[in-house]
């Protein structure tokens, strides 16, 4: 696999500098690895397994070499709204109290779900942006159509994909353009509202004249004719060694999995 095709991951800014065997790891055996320990993480209610989450999700990070002040930026924004549950638990679910202050009560059944709820939630997010950085669109959506998803949810899925990274363009050019022209944001709230309501109204007509230009480029191509968007995954019988390892790495994904599984479940 060349460097190149890293790049068109579905977070693609991200890519490692060098290739770890993660990135090497096929689309499909990783898919389905990644996917059983998802499975896995999501069904522990044991508290004693819940460290063996966060050093499995962490040793895999870690492997491919992806940096850790990305996990942070990517785990920001599902932080941020899983933080309000995390703050209230403690003093709201339960009855056997640790620690109290007038009406205000800490207890241990909240900080338990507390921790059930937030290291399951870090170990599933971290495995699934490690398949989504470590893994080039085309040959992830090329897996899923091997799983039987249907063509039309991957078309909207990459086509989802491809517009978002181009209102996030468009956007960046037109603030550029408005500080060029002596937009200053953040200095007057009153005055950027109307001014970013402007700007998102002129981005939403852009968008839809782009959407029409690229739907006729598209219909054009062949599109709408039988000739799937999204391409079959190359033939993997070049590369036998590689093959085994990813089915072998799979194995051993699905191993943990399943031993996780039963005991998360006793």
């Amino acid at each position: 696999m060349e460097k190149d095709e890293v790049a068109g991951s579905p977070i693609s800014e991200t890519a490692a500098k060098t290739l770890s065997w993660i990135h090497r790891w096929r689309p499909l055996p990783k898919l389905l690895g990644l996917l059983g320990l998802v499975v896995a993480f999501a069904a522990v209610q044991r508290l004693a397994l819940l460290p063996v989450l966060g050093v499995v999700a962490a040793g895999l990070w870690g492997l491919s070499g992806l940096p850790w002040r990305l996990w942070l930026r990517r785990l920001a924004g599902p932080g941020v709204l899983v933080s309000g549950l995390i703050l209230v638990l403690p003093f709201w679910l339960g009855e056997t109290v640790l620690w109290r202050w007038g009406s205000l009560a800490v207890r241990w059944e909240g900080i338990a779900e507390v921790l059930r709820i937030g290291i399951r939630l870090g170990a599933i997010f971290t495995l699934s942006l490690l398949l989504l950085e470590t893994t080039p669109l085309m040959e992830l959506l090329a897996a899923l159509r091997r799983l039987g998803i249907p063509d039309l949810l991957l078309e909207l899925a990459w086509l989802t994909y491809r517009y978002l990274q181009e209102l996030g363009s468009q956007w960046q050019q037109m603030r550029r353009a408005a500080q060029l022209r002596g937009w200053r944001p953040g200095e007057s709230l009153r005055q950027d509202l109307p001014f970013l309501a402007s700007l998102l109204g002129t981005l939403l007509v852009r968008s839809y004249e782009r959407s029409e230009r690229v739907y006729q480029a598209l219909r054009l191509r062949g599109y709408g004719q039988g000739a799937p968007l999204v391409a079959a995954a190359g033939d993997p019988t070049r590369a036998y060694a590689s093959v085994a390892l990813s089915w072998g790495a799979t194995g051993l994904a699905l191993g943990i999995a399943g031993l996780v599984l039963g005991l998360g479940l006793v």
